[in-house]
Order: structure tokens, then sequence, then C-alpha cells
């Protein structure tokens, strides 16, 4: 048996099903490379599990994977892979339940608590919001700048956009806010665009930990805003309903 588990923002998230399917395994890998808790530790959850967890990168996830699956189906045992939020929110999750699938080894996913969850405590509609998209950071050789248009085209329907920030933990890498803002402002420019300076934006830190912190203003307020607290996300809003501007102003004071 397969498990995908999400394991929530913060070892308290840990759901009864998913800590009862994790007892029965004998193996348990956790995703380190899509995101990470807003609070708590590793170390914490592996004594609340009582369970050896084995990290793997990115590349552990996507060639070396396969053969842990390929492992359990030969030997009839359970593992389990880990990921922080909720696991059914990226492809490559779901591309490991085909393999499994594939292999004929039945999986089972339990979800997790997701940022996405959290959306609505900032006070802006959850129905408003279009295609959730992810800031990368631009590399030698490699600029990707599809997530703007991701950006423009929900903004243009008069809909939020979600973005979740780039990280790399073998590097110790987490995007900020204000350098997300930073990109996105430098793509804009070449495109002679200006949703930046129309929209509302909103800073998420750390969300669903005891320090989370929402901050919203304009481009220039936001680009200097610098807070220790992660993961950190952005959200890009289009023009706010009354409500919306009521409740992002004082349910984040």
């Amino acid at each position: 048996m397969f498990y995908l588990i999400g394991i929530g923002l913060k070892p308290g998230h840990l759901t009864l099903e998913a800590k009862e399917a994790i007892a029965k395994c004998s193996r348990v890998f956790l995703d380190t490379y899509t995101s990470d808790y807003s609070e708590g530790k590793i170390e914490e959850l592996k004594q609340l599990l009582g369970k050896e967890i084995i990290s793997l990168d990115r590349k552990g996830i996507e060639d070396g994977f396969e053969l842990v699956l390929r492992q359990a189906k030969t030997e009839g045992e359970d593992v389990a892979l880990l990921v922080f939020g909720n696991a059914l929110s990226a492809t490559t999750h779901i591309q490991l339940l085909l393999d499994a699938k594939k292999l004929g080894l039945k999986a089972i996913a339990l979800p997790g608590i997701s940022i996405f969850d959290f959306v609505g405590s900032t006070g802006l509609d959850q129905y408003r919001f279009g295609r959730a998209c992810t800031i990368v950071a631009p590399k030698e050789n490699y600029a990707p700048e599809s997530f703007y248009d991701v950006i423009e085209s929900n903004f243009n329907a008069g809909m939020h956009t979600f973005c979740l920030l780039d990280i790399a933990a073998e590097k110790d890498y987490k995007m900020t806010v204000a350098e997300a803002l930073s990109i996105l402002a430098k793509i804009e420019k070449k495109k002679c665009n200006d949703i930046l300076q129309k929209a509302t934006l909103v800073g998420l830190y750390a969300l669903g930990g005891k320090k989370q912190m929402v901050k919203s203003g304009d481009l220039e307020k936001m680009q200097r805003s610098s807070f220790a607290l992660f993961p950190q996300s952005l959200v890009i809003a289009a023009s706010l309903t009354d409500k919306e501007k009521e409740a992002l102003g004082k349910l984040n004071t």
C-alpha cells in the first residue's frame, strides 16, 4: 500500500486518519522541496509519530520514488510520502498516484490542511479567486514569465490571484513577498503594463502559524515590507468589494 499524506502547515495539523495510516508503514518519506512548516519542526513530527522520517529532495521524488513504489509492490509493504499542506495540490504528487496504479500497487491519498484553506482569513472572497500560480526566481538561462500571464488574465476578469512563492530547500532559499514583487515589476515594465499599480497587494506570512501576518498596501509599501516569517505568499487582488475592503482592514490589524 502507498499512502500519499498531507501533513498540514504545522505538526498539530496532522489528522488522526493520517497518524493511523503512518503507524502501519514500514518506511516513511517526506517531500522537503515543495514547501515547509509555517510553525514547528520536523523533529516534533518524528516524536509525535514515533517514526524515522526519510527526507527526499526533488530528484528523490521525481526520479527515485518509483523504485520505492516498486519495492513496496514486490515486498508487500506499506510506505508513505508526507507532503506539507495538502498532498493533492501539486501535479508531481498526482503523478505518483498514477505510477502506483500503473504498478498495480494500491494507493490512498489523505488530504491535509493547506495554505489555500487560510486565504479566506484575509477577508477576501474566496469565490473571486481565479487560477493560482507560482512565482519562480529567475536563474541563469531560465527566467519564466508565465505566472505573470496568469495574474494578468485573472485581473482583467476581475479576479484575485493567489501566488505561491518559490523555494529551494537544498539551498535554504525561500522567496519573500518583496522579492516576488520586484520580479513581477521587472516583467511588467517590459510588458508596459500597470497591474501592480492598480491592484491591492496582500502579503501573507507564515499562514497557519501562531505568528501569521497579513499585510496589504500598494507596490511601494509592500516592496519595503520585510518580515522573517515563512513561508510567504502573495495575493494580487482585483477591485475589492465594500465588504472585502472592510474585512481586509479590520481582520488583519
